[in-house]
């Protein structure tokens, strides 16, 4: 089958938990980060804020909003959405929450075949706060065990893009996987596309993330804080400069601002649409979803920016990842206001 995208991600069960910033105190934490963390540590926050011992799918989707998610994952769901077609390499347990995920990738129509592995399934609570900013808990468990033989070559080869996503290089074993699917990718002439995850994901490991743009990545997508620490740049545009002089394509984010797309040497800003954020869950991987669909359908850059820039809008106006309205047929309007658009 031939596909739009195939993708690299942590396969993990995203739970999202609405909260008031004084819970953000009394847990010790900063508001709108990612922290890894253990099984634990999840029940631990979900106790204190639901009252209840409970870490299970069944227990935790009667009162509260699950999902199959992980950036990558969030990205290639939206793709099947728009319409496109798309695969995911990831790692899940044989227990509860792996199978929630399998179901759950199996009824979106990703191309997703399960690789079980002792232990158990990754899962990030999601904490969003009043002002729609999100600060996620991680616990990884096997999400991040993805060996190079998980690969499926078929997939690979039959892809318009490999999808890496930044988080992933926290993993030894991930980021031999990843660096492996570039040169299959390289070899069969398929393009690489990066997501650079998130500012501390950058600190970590700025010096492999700039090694791989310099040469091997296609299109990055950053939001404007990960475009300047990538750079060191003191603003969206001279990070914007200091990345096209690495990577041919460029997508930086930066939210009621809109975003600035670099590709195949022009520049254009996407304007925003104006929407009440409620939650920033998905925002920058629905917009790589976006973007992704309409360049591997052959949309022009201009149109593929504002389906990028509708879909995350979309996503970011309700709680959780995935937009659940006819994202298609938004798309299609579009279409029809390009025919009506004087000559």
């Amino acid at each position: 089958m031939k596909l739009n995208v195939y993708a690299f991600g942590s396969a993990l069960v995203d739970v999202q938990v609405e909260v008031e910033d004084a819970v953000f105190r009394e847990l010790g934490i900063e508001k709108g980060n990612m922290y890894l963390t253990e099984r634990s540590r999840q029940e631990q926050v979900l106790k204190r804020l639901l009252g209840t011992d409970a870490f299970s799918p069944d227990t935790l989707s009667c009162r509260l909003q699950t999902a199959a998610g992980g950036s990558a994952a969030n990205t290639v769901y939206g793709i099947v959405q728009l319409g496109g077609t798309a695969g995911l390499c990831g790692a899940v347990a044989g227990d509860a929450f792996g199978e929630l995920y399998r179901r759950s990738m199996a009824s979106s129509g990703v191309q997703f075949i399960p690789r079980l592995r002792e232990g158990i399934s990754g899962s990030c609570v999601v904490l969003i706060s009043g002002d729609a900013q999100r600060t996620m808990l991680t616990c990884l468990g096997v999400s991040s065990e993805i060996a190079p033989d998980y690969i499926d070559a078929q997939q690979l080869q039959s892809s318009d893009y490999i999808y890496l996503e930044g988080y992933l290089f926290d993993s030894a074993m991930a980021t031999e996987t990843m660096l492996h699917a570039v040169k299959l990718a390289r070899r069969a002439g398929v393009k690489i596309a990066f997501t650079a995850s998130d500012a501390f994901c950058i600190e970590r490991h700025r010096d492999l993330f700039l090694k791989l743009l310099d040469g091997d990545v296609d299109l990055l997508f950053a939001n404007a804080q990960e475009a300047c620490a990538l750079t060191g740049a003191p603003d969206t545009g001279s990070a914007l400069r200091a990345l096209t002089a690495m990577c041919p394509g460029v997508a930086i984010t930066d939210g009621e601002r809109g975003s600035l797309v670099h590709l195949d040497g022009c520049t254009l800003r996407v304007a925003p649409q104006i929407v009440k954020a409620v939650d920033t869950t998905g925002a920058g991987d629905s917009y790589a979803a976006g973007l992704l669909y309409g360049l591997t359908n052959g949309f022009s850059l201009d149109l593929s920016g504002r389906i990028a820039s509708l879909f995350s809008a979309r996503v970011v106006s309700h709680v959780g990842p995935r937009y659940h309205g006819n994202i298609r047929e938004e798309v299609r309007g579009l279409f029809a206001a390009d025919r009506e658009r004087p000559a």
